[in-house]
């Protein structure tokens, strides 16, 4: 017996009951409390290198420094960018805590703004106020285009 609209799917009998498995590439997501190994953690930071790679490439075309511009700015993005993911990290870790506080949370959004102010002005150092307005939005359509891929591959994969 097959049911409409389970076309991939295989139907395995289980102790007299039917019971419909994924197929591969529907399989769930492993459990990501699980820590990283091996082959899997040297993949996530394969794409993970690959992903700054091309999001350098896209600000670097997108800005269009000069080369004195463009010796000043990228360490000040590797550090800008560190800081931030950092400050990220430490926000969902508080957001995964049940008993934090709410002044905790709002010092974490502080020391996010105050990362990202203190950046602008030392960008703003180094390259005119319409460069730095684009550095925003070359990360934003950077991240559009990224999810947009990202979710492509998944309908691919599911098709």
């Amino acid at each position: 017996m097959v049911r409409p609209g389970i076309s991939q799917a295989k139907l395995a009998f289980r102790d007299g009951h039917m019971k419909q498995e994924r197929p591969a590439a529907q399989q769930k997501a492993p459990n990501r409390d699980k820590p990283l190994k091996g082959a899997r953690l040297a993949k996530m930071a394969d794409r993970l290198a690959r992903a700054k790679m091309a999001r350098s490439a896209f600000i670097t075309k997108q800005l269009d420094l000069t080369p004195a511009q463009n010796e000043k700015f990228w360490p000040l993005y590797n550090k800008y960018q560190d800081e931030l993911l950092a400050a990220q990290a430490e926000k969902r870790r508080n957001n995964l805590n049940p008993s934090a506080d709410n002044k905790d949370k709002f010092a974490i959004e502080y020391k996010i703004i105050d990362i990202k102010a203190h950046y602008n002005a030392e960008f703003l150092k180094i390259m005119p106020p319409e460069k730095v307005n684009m550095i925003y939005k070359s990360e934003e359509q950077f991240r559009d285009e990224l999810i947009k891929q990202l979710r492509d591959r998944k309908e691919e994969a599911n098709n």
